[in-house]
């Protein structure tokens, strides 16, 4: 996701039993290709490894990702507990809070355009219709543009007519 403008820029669909850091080099190359630079990469803490923190690093990125309990034990980095309570440096934690509520934006935007009722078998059919709701998300946003509203572009439900 793009933080500034609430879109989705890449996405990786794999089946539900492979682990998300296998996808991670996938994701960041696809993104940028859409971003000459990209300044930083939050990710949960289930990204956290020192594998995923260099990606990132290599597409010359800061990595926001909140260390898991036993790693790291007695620094101040980034955490998160059990109650999403964010502790850290305090810049951290503002990217992090920037990154995360953007992400749940997007997602609660996906669940209006269909993907939350996802009702189909096989990788094929789940990665088609995942890029039908991203197109119509992102057609909510050229359509608001053009018709001289970016205001709307990030509001799925001012198109139900």
């Amino acid at each position: 996701m793009d933080v500034g403008s609430d879109m989705p820029v890449a996405a990786v669909v794999a089946s539900a039993n492979k682990n998300e850091k296998r996808h991670a080099e996938v994701l960041l190359d696809k993104a940028s290709i859409v971003f000459e630079e990209i300044k930083a990469v939050v990710a949960d803490s289930q990204f956290s490894s020192e594998n995923v923190r260099g990606l990132i690093e290599e597409h010359g990125a800061e990595p926001i990702i909140p260390y898991m309990s036993n790693q790291r034990r007695g620094e101040d980095v980034l955490r998160v507990d059990r109650f999403f309570r964010v502790s850290g440096p305090e810049e951290e934690r503002r990217i992090y809070g920037l990154g995360r509520a953007s992400v749940e934006r997007v997602n609660s935007r996906l669940d209006l355009v269909g993907l939350g009722g996802l009702k189909l078998r096989g990788l094929r059919n789940v990665m088609v219709h995942v890029v039908l709701c991203i197109v119509a998300m992102l057609l909510v946003a050229v359509a608001a543009l053009r018709l001289g509203r970016p205001w709307k572009a990030r509001s799925v439900s001012s198109f139900w007519w």
